[in-house]
């Protein structure tokens, strides 16, 4: 029996990997060496980190748990109006009765909202939605629920501000030196808050819980065959995965210094969705890589052509064909099966069937008795 290898486990570890890229980003992000731009961009790189916390909460449900949500962008846009309606404060009147707050800066109690207010609508709405529907069903519902949460805020314009949102949010300071003003500091404070966020969900990914939600999601009917409460998981994972985007929204929000609707749009949710899908749907890195890929891509890409969305389209459905496993299935095959056979494994299916045979069937047992004759 061989003994692990911890200087190997470590050297692995996906929240290594994931530290050393928040550390990389604001020096490598939207460089573009075939322009002559070298050095990284900070807004950039703090994009991505948000994304990634983002796609990492949707990836919760879809990758682990086999659940594709359509409308993941409503938590992000109520943990970002959540911010900025108490960062700005507000005076309106509903059904005769008058609300005011008045305008703040502690970002503690925004991140508390923010979350609350998030997990209370998905856990809501995962009690209607969850027992009735799945597949399809649910990835609909989802989304109407999202484009409710969308209307909300283009139509409640005396709250919300309505199509122009919130501007002028002021970034907090915490410790009275204006720190979180400039931009390199503010993405070193983004970086820790999601790398933190991200070790918890790893710890949910990795223990038991994690594992029930991986069974679910390759056999829904066995999971129940061996005891467990499938809807009561899905439930706990759905409301799980509120709380990321949530968290999202709420660094956003500082990060713009202005909200407006259509972090809660379609195009939000679907941008997740393509995250998690390029980078590696039921991996941990995957949203994480996937976000930084797509931000890359569209920086690049923007300042050669108008039609920007388009080529990443097609980078994407590319991308999907030869390597539906994302970006770390790839580096996962060179890792397993060498560099030659997992570029063979790309792209020629033939290549991936015969390699998963030799996986999945055990090794040609050989007759003694015949070897002797033969010799």
């Amino acid at each position: 029996m061989t003994k692990p290898n911890p200087v190997g486990a470590l050297v692995t570890h996906p929240l290594l990997w994931t530290a050393l890229l928040f550390v990389a980003l604001p020096f490598v992000a939207g460089a573009n060496p075939f322009a002559g731009q070298w050095s990284g961009f900070v807004g950039i790189a703090t994009t991505m980190v948000i994304f990634a916390i983002f796609a990492s909460g949707f990836n919760l449900l879809f990758g682990h748990v086999g659940e594709l949500s359509f409308g993941h962008a409503m938590f992000f846009t109520i943990g970002a109006y959540a911010t900025a309606l108490y960062s700005n404060g507000f005076n309106i009147i509903v059904l005769g009765v008058p609300l005011h707050h008045v305008r703040t800066d502690n970002l503690f109690i925004a991140l508390v909202l923010s979350v609350v207010i998030a997990l209370l609508w998905a856990w809501l709405l995962a009690r209607v939605v969850i027992p009735r529907s799945s597949g399809i069903y649910f990835s609909m519902i989802t989304l109407a629920f999202a484009q409710v949460i969308f209307f909300v805020t283009y139509r409640f314009s005396d709250l919300t501000g309505g199509e122009d949102g919130l501007q002028n949010i002021a970034r907090p300071n915490p410790t009275g030196y204006g720190w979180l003003q400039d931009s390199l500091h503010f993405y070193w404070f983004c970086a820790a808050v999601v790398f933190l966020a991200l070790c918890l969900l790893y710890w949910v990914l990795a223990s038991p819980f994690g594992s029930v939600l991986h069974a679910i999601r390759e056999n829904k009917q066995r999971a129940r065959f061996l005891g467990y409460d499938v809807d009561k998981f899905r439930v706990n994972a759905f409301v799980l995965s509120a709380l990321f985007p949530a968290i999202g929204g709420w660094l956003w929000t500082y990060y713009q210094q202005a909200i407006n609707p259509d972090a809660g749009s379609v195009e939000y949710s679907g941008r997740v969705v393509m995250m998690s899908l390029l980078g590696g749907m039921q991996t941990f890195l995957g949203p994480i890589l996937g976000a930084s890929v797509y931000y890359e891509l569209q920086n690049n890409v923007s300042q050669l052509t108008k039609y920007w969305e388009a080529w990443i389209g097609i980078v994407f459905v590319v991308f999907v064909l030869l390597g539906p496993r994302g970006i770390v299935g790839v580096f996962d095959d060179v890792r397993h099966y060498g560099f030659a056979t997992a570029i063979r494994r790309v792209f020629s299916r033939t290549a991936r069937v015969e390699t998963d045979m030799k996986e999945e069937l055990p090794p040609a047992i050989e007759d003694p008795v015949a070897t002797k004759a033969s010799s």
